[in-house]
């Protein structure tokens, strides 16, 4: 009979689908049901030869799908669908009590029950007041099927065109299409069915189940009403509590593109594509109750495999089965090739009752796209009927946690004050000791757990995790993962502990003592973050605490230039859209506040300085724009009435840290010497730093300090530049640029030293030893600026 719900228990949902070549698609629709509540998935794979089979064995790995294979039938019919959906009715797992049978281009989406944006065809636009509540989907069913009569809900769909969309732009399917069809049109009588699957006998097709005992009811509650003769076509379209929403097109190209990776035969005609493309693309309504999730689509996004790894191309030769799981377990392994070398556990303490690890595993660990897999779960005593009091921290460096949310929680049977919450997250880290501890929030204040603590050892010949680029709201382009968590500084996952930040406290009074004795003027520029500047155009939520926000509270206003009230004031100009760095414009609005905060000049007068300046519009790929392919450009002022380069005098040509320049500009406004010790944000400061000083040292240090060099530079003013994603550190003041730029010598390759001999500029000894930088130059190499 199945198991029937009582009114405390909330249904355990899984959903099944029958898929082929749907690579592009799977993480965001995956993403977006486990948002909605979705447990497990049950999937067929119908021969997809694009990756997607490989996806779904690591997605099966991870205990998310049970993967059933279905050899491609000659003819896709209903039959054959209908035959699958056997297959897969016969996979569920018995912890499911309903499962959704649905496809890759439909959404179970739930509404609110009193929708009347929903169900009124006089609104053309739907509120997404109030609309995403995790648990609300499943809440919803169990009251539904709380009758132990229901053994299948039908859902109808809304189908969704192309909003008038040519090309696949960016973005998630929810956000990109939101114009739907009107609610009476006809193929959204369609429905698709929740079931409970011990009580179905068979499939009549993919929208229609013949049940064994109980009868179907619509999304009211109220039995099901279809047309005699079609199962599958109701008599009226329902909308209450739930639907399907059917992305059938999508754009023109993603159209295209789906129908030569779908066809089964070489009976496909362009105007049968034509036909199809017609009929479905509707766009009578905007509605964007879909895309309210897009938050939660996003972060559920972050603890799934990325399918670009996995991605082949479409016309690769079709390989065997047997090859293409080999080449998918093989491929799993190279990125899982680390050792992981010993854990050590930690007695538990109450209200912590059980800690459980699945992945990283005693042998095996697996490289993903941001870190490291942890999944794991945590069984405890005490919880609230939410599971945001309890959540996971890690710390790999002094000072530094990453809390994470849970993934998931459910209660122990019977209990709604126990149960087990589970996380599945990428940690931070390739290597290295990893501590972890449950983090429990309750009235009396928040506790830490101690959980565990591991040693990651990568394999010699593991390749570094690569920084990549995301691509957020009209083309904006964000840093991804890279070795200071961005994302999750972002996201606000990443706090500093005191005793990180007492580092940085440290770090600004030794500073301030050694300007002192050099009779310096001293101030720290931190180049706020894009994603804090740009966030509106950010694809992911911002946290309400980051540790720059940490660190600028802690150190002295006077010591401290934070500018990002000032570029938020700009708008889109104060950074460029395919690069993490702030645009010219941007860097001179802050050259002129610093000028201000050390007292040099009034913040007006040094605007004025800058008045006349011209700009010309130019087409730059930028540092994320490259990390595409292909190549992401986009528009950007440039600078076109001055040229710093015409004053420059010395460049030891180095890339990154330990490289040294040297600018003179007799007609600067200020007769001062200017010692930079800054990170890449500081070259959009020099044609405005050239100008106000009339010496300019530049040491790419991200802020480190090399004692001997400050008191060997004559200058009035020492700018240290740092970037706020490498604050998760403090600087040093026991920095050697001597050592480094040994070190960069010997390591720099034949590709970096090419690149790096076109910036290299030559000085004599006496204007070295005059601007105190002899010792320094004397460490290159012999011939180093004439190789």
């Amino acid at each position: 009979m199945g198991t029937i719900l009582t009114p405390e228990e909330l249904p355990r949902l899984g959903v099944a689908a029958v898929i082929k070549n749907e690579l592009d698609a799977l993480q965001e629709w995956v993403a977006f049901h486990l948002a909605v509540g979705v447990e497990h998935f049950i999937i067929a794979d119908a021969g997809s030869s694009d990756g997607s089979y490989a996806y779904l064995c690591e997605l099966s790995r991870l205990g998310l799908v049970t993967l059933v294979h279905r050899r491609p039938s000659k003819v896709d019919d209903a039959s054959s669908t209908a035959f699958a959906y056997q297959s897969l009715l016969a996979a569920c797992p018995t912890m499911l009590d309903i499962v959704a049978f649905i496809n890759v281009d439909e959404f179970l989406l739930p509404l609110e029950e009193e929708s009347t944006q929903e169900n009124s065809e006089t609104s053309t636009k739907c509120s997404t007041d109030s609309m995403v509540h995790p648990g609300r989907l499943r809440t919803w069913l169990r009251d539904i099927f709380s009758d132990p009569a229901v053994s299948a809900l039908a859902l109808n769909s809304a189908c969704f065109g192309s909003s008038g969309e040519r090309f696949r732009g960016d973005g998630l399917v929810i956000e990109r299409f939101t114009q739907r069809s009107s609610r009476t049109f006809r193929y959204n009588r369609l429905y698709k069915s929740i079931v409970r699957p011990s009580r179905v006998q068979h499939f009549d097709n993919e929208h229609h189940a013949t049940l064994n005992t109980g009868h179907y009811v619509n999304s009211k509650g109220a039995p099901l009403q279809w047309v005699e003769g079609r199962p599958g076509v109701s008599r009226r379209v329902c909308w209450q509590g739930a639907r399907i929403n059917h992305y059938a097109v999508k754009s023109v190209e993603e159209f295209v593109r789906g129908q030569v990776l779908q066809r089964t035969s070489n009976t496909f005609t362009a105007m049968q594509g034509d036909d199809y493309f017609a009929r479905f693309d509707r766009n009578a309504r905007e509605c964007y109750a879909a895309k309210a999730w897009d938050n939660q689509v996003y972060l559920k996004a972050l603890s799934l495999p990325c399918t670009s790894t996995f991605a082949v191309p479409v016309n690769a030769p079709r390989q065997p089965r047997w090859r293409e799981m080999l080449a998918a377990s093989l491929s799993w392994w190279k990125r899982a090739r680390y050792a992981f070398v010993h854990a050590h556990a930690v007695p538990l303490q109450l209200p912590i009752t059980g800690w459980k690890r699945m992945w990283p595993q005693q042998s095996r660990v697996l490289l993903t796209q941001r870190g490291v897999l942890l999944q794991a779960n945590v069984s405890a005593a005490g919880l609230s009927p939410v599971n945001s009091n309890v959540k996971l921290a890690c710390r790999w460096h002094e000072g530094v946690e990453c809390v994470f949310p849970a993934t998931r929680f459910e209660f122990t049977d019977g209990d709604s004050t126990s149960g087990t919450v589970h996380f599945r997250v990428e940690l931070p880290v390739r290597a290295g000791n990893v501590t972890l501890s449950a983090v429990l929030t309750t009235e009396a204040g928040e506790q830490r757990i101690p959980l565990e603590r591991l040693t990651l050892m990568p394999d010699a010949s593991a390749q570094e995790l690569q920084a990549s680029a995301l691509i957020g709201r009209q083309g904006w382009l964000f840093l991804d993962q890279d070795t200071n968590a961005s994302l999750y500084q972002h996201l606000g996952y990443i706090s500093l502990r005191q005793e990180a930040i007492d580092n940085w406290v440290t770090y600004a009074e030794q500073l301030t003592t050694l300007s002192g004795q050099v009779n310096a003027n001293v101030l720290m520029v931190v180049a706020p973050n894009k994603e804090r500047v740009m966030h509106a155009y950010h694809p992911y939520p911002m946290g309400a605490v980051t540790p720059v926000d940490q660190v600028v509270e802690a150190l002295p206003d006077d010591f401290c230039l934070y500018p990002e009230a000032l570029l938020k004031q700009m708008g889109d100009d104060a950074y460029h859209m395919t690069d993490t760095h702030w645009t010219q414009q941007g860097a001179m609005r802050v050259a002129c506040e610093a000028v201000s905060r050390l007292g040099l000049a009034a913040r007006e007068d040094a605007k004025r300085w800058f008045a006349e300046d011209q700009y010309k519009v130019v087409r730059v790929r930028g540092d994320l724009g490259s990390k595409l392919n292909p190549v992401r450009m986009a528009a950007t002022p440039r600078l076109s009435s001055f040229d710093h380069q015409e004053h420059k005098r010395y460049d030891n040509g180095l890339p990154n840290f330990g490289r040294v320049i040297v600018w003179e500009n007799s007609d600067a406004f200020l007769d001062q010497c200017c010692l930079v010790m800054g990170a890449s944000s500081s070259y959009m400061m020099f044609p405005f730093l050239v100008r106000i000083f009339r010496r300019v040292v530049f040491v790419h240090s991200a802020g480190n300090i090399d004692a001997s060099l400050v008191q060997a530079v004559s200058t009035q003013t020492v700018l240290v530049q740092t970037n706020a994603r490498f604050m998760v550190r403090a600087p040093q003041l026991t920095w050697s640029l001597h050592d480094t730029i040994l070190e960069k010598t010997e390591g720099v390759s034949m590709e970096e030293h090419t690149a790096a001999f076109a910036q290299r500029m030559p000085a004599d000894q006496a204007a070295l030893a005059d601007w105190g930088l002899a010792k320094w130059n004397d460490c290159l190499p012999e011939g180093w600026f004439s190789a």
